[in-house]
């Protein structure tokens, strides 16, 4: 007699934290400060036996986790290079893990914590993903307050501007330590030329407020970067921007 073996178990794992862990995926957001240390602490299950739980965190810029998710309208990161990829195993069928993230002084703006979770017999569950906000005392502050006439903190996808046209852009940029420079640039991606640039007069104030017209090229087609950089007065450096569709 012929038998056929058969998955018995079909069963997804869960993140099964309780609900007063301060660090968590499940909690809506987690806070953290530049140049500090921070810990996460979950607790997984699975009807059988667990497996491996995927930590994944990365920058939360130009991107959405779930169909249909919106933009949550300008956010300005800096240090967007770091991010943390750590596999952990599981034994059991409930275990708690915890990784530890040393928050870079460079850092800035949203993160994404992405939880991807295996049981033994091989099911996955959904990812679960919550958002790492980091503050920073540390660097120079840039505030966009209109650009090109719109509220960009209303923004729920890149800004489109037209060739050959010019764009007004408001804001400010601040640090306790005074401001030593700042600019603002705007980039062809395909070709890293700087299309458009300006110097704003600092004198080491605390906060410089701007208005500038931004004069976009004619000819130029295709997609830009928007930089803005400054220095404080204590030569700390910082490097900021968002994407922009030229048409």
């Amino acid at each position: 007699m012929l038998t056929s073996c058969q998955q018995t178990d079909v069963e997804a794992p869960t993140v099964c934290t309780s609900e007063d862990t301060a660090n968590s995926v499940l909690v809506d957001e987690i806070e953290a400060e530049a140049g500090t240390t921070i810990t996460i602490e979950d607790t997984f299950c699975d009807n059988e036996a667990l497996s491996e739980v995927r930590w994944d965190i990365h920058n939360a810029a130009d991107h959405a986790h779930e169909e249909g998710e919106e933009e949550e309208g300008l956010i300005l990161h800096s240090g967007t290079d770091w991010e943390v990829l750590e596999l952990q195993a599981l034994d059991g069928t409930s275990a708690t893990a915890t990784i530890t993230l040393d928050i870079p002084l460079t850092s800035r703006g949203v993160w994404d914590v992405v939880v991807s979770l295996v049981d033994a017999e091989g099911n996955a569950a959904s990812d679960v993903v919550t958002q790492l906000h980091i503050e920073n005392d540390h660097l120079p502050a840039f505030t966009l307050t209109a650009v090109d006439g719109a509220d960009p903190n209303g923004w729920e996808a890149e800004p489109a501007w037209s060739t050959g046209t010019s764009v007004a852009i408001s804001g400010s940029v601040a640090d306790s330590d005074g401001v030593a420079t700042a600019s603002l640039e705007l980039v062809e991606e395909a070709t890293e030329t700087v299309l458009w640039e300006m110097e704003l007069a600092t004198g080491d104030a605390m906060e410089v407020v701007f208005d500038v017209e931004v004069n976009v090229p004619a000819g130029v087609n295709g997609e830009c970067h928007f930089e803005l950089k400054a220095t404080d007065a204590l030569g700390h450096a910082m490097e900021t921007g968002f994407h922009v569709e030229v048409e």
